[in-house]
């Protein structure tokens, strides 16, 4: 643990969010109810849940195996011998065999079991916030392409409204047919991206079904302008030894604690083991009682090399456990560093919406009352389109960065 805490001395201290529920991240209703229905009926959350069962009942039998085993066998034999008459025998042998291993194998898998019900308990947590940044992304992807086509359809009326004022100063011979030309070209071209926006739209209502386990259907969501932005503070700043407490991190902590039980079970497989079995029949009351101390003369090299591979496979663990500490570190480090750069972005990104629109506006209104390019006029409407659809992507890519700062930070 030692060489860990210098590792992480080693990060760069850096500013990172409180973990808080994902309820407190996620305020929007619509992405609540779906988060929440994930949870219950994700496949992937009821497979993990089902491990973890299998971990629980693995754990109660190894509590068994320091408690001796009975075995009842009855068994009816009938006789009959030359004069005589059928005699009936009845036996209820009842068998124990207790076997306590020197080297401290019961105690090993006991704990071992442990162990992983805790690993398979984080690994049930870590696929859960995997499910909720999976979901919240698809969500936001979802609005995001409905105000993108909203914005292109805008774009689509405004380019025919371009067309159809063009062809009205072609007739007064204040255009040419170039220019007309020009325009319908740039209003197809708007035209063909429609179709594609759909299609990305029902892909993604796809993908938040599957997640939700359903069949297709229309997903409700609201517009971009309504929906709640993810609730994640920034600026307030916590120590980066917490990053040991993620669930995968633990998680990978756990399997390193596997490893070093899988060593000493390994070892404890060198000593010998004494087994006591003992018998008792109703028939006769006999009682009889046998101890054996088996050596495990003949595969010493057997378990010798087994002993040597466990704890080669310990080391590739460690190494493992180390490295998601530094993973983590650095998930933590690219979010913070995506969400503020992002944060800049939409900020200057929206001045040029501005901007464009200006433009576009003032082109417009000159090429109705007076002579000016039409390459002009199409360059401003097209930069104006350009902006809009932009500044929807940045604000998703936003949004993105706030999801990967939420799993890089989640300690639930």
């Amino acid at each position: 643990m030692k060489k860990i805490v210098a590792i992480l001395l080693l990060c760069v201290v850096v500013k990172q969010a409180e973990s808080q529920s994902w309820r407190h991240v996620f305020t929007d209703s619509l992405l609540q109810s779906y988060i929440a229905e994930a949870l219950e009926k994700n496949s992937d959350i009821k497979i993990a849940q089902l491990t973890l069962q299998q971990s629980e009942a693995m754990l109660k039998s190894a509590k068994l195996t320091y408690v001796p085993t009975f075995a009842l066998s009855p068994s009816v034999s009938i006789t009959k011998e030359r004069n005589t008459s059928v005699s009936t025998t009845y036996a209820f042998p009842l068998t124990m065999t207790w076997e306590l291993n020197f080297g401290g194998k019961q105690h090993f898998e006991k704990d071992l079991a442990k162990i992983q019900l805790k690993k398979d308990t984080l690994q049930l947590k870590s696929a859960q916030i995997q499910i909720i940044a999976d979901l919240a992304n698809a969500y936001y992807t979802l609005i995001m392409l409905d105000n993108q086509y909203a914005v292109t359809m805008q774009g689509f009326e405004n380019q025919k409204e371009t067309v159809r004022v063009l062809k009205a100063l072609k007739d007064a011979g204040q255009q040419n047919e170039i220019a007309v030309s020009q325009a319908e070209a740039s209003l197809q071209n708007v035209s063909a991206s429609l179709p594609i926006l759909e299609s990305q739209i029902k892909k993604v209502e796809n993908a938040i079904c599957l997640l939700l386990t359903r069949e297709y259907e229309h997903v409700e969501r609201v517009s971009w302008q309504d929906a709640k932005p993810i609730n994640i503070d920034t600026e307030q700043e916590i120590p980066l030894e917490r990053l040991s407490a993620r669930p995968d991190v633990l998680a990978t902590e756990y399997a390193l604690k596997m490893a070093l039980g899988n060593v000493k079970i390994a070892r404890s497989e060198l000593y010998p083991t004494l087994t006591i079995s003992a018998s008792a029949g109703l028939t006769d009351l006999a009682l009889n009682a046998v101890s054996g101390l088996v050596q495990p003369l003949f595969a010493q090299r057997q378990l010798k090399a087994n002993h040597t591979v466990v704890k080669l496979q310990y080391e590739q663990v460690e190494i493992a456990f180390k490295q998601s500490l530094l993973t983590a570190s650095n998930e933590v480090c690219n979010a913070l560093t995506d969400c503020r750069a992002f944060e800049k972005r939409e900020k200057a990104r929206t001045l040029q919406v501005e901007s464009a629109q200006k433009a576009y506006e003032t082109t417009h209104e000159i090429m109705q009352y007076s002579q000016v390019s039409y390459l002009e006029v199409l360059t401003a409407q097209n930069s104006y389109l350009e902006a809009q659809l932009q500044l929807s992507a940045d604000k998703l890519e936003l949004q993105q960065s706030f999801i990967n700062l939420y799993k890089a930070t989640c300690y639930e």
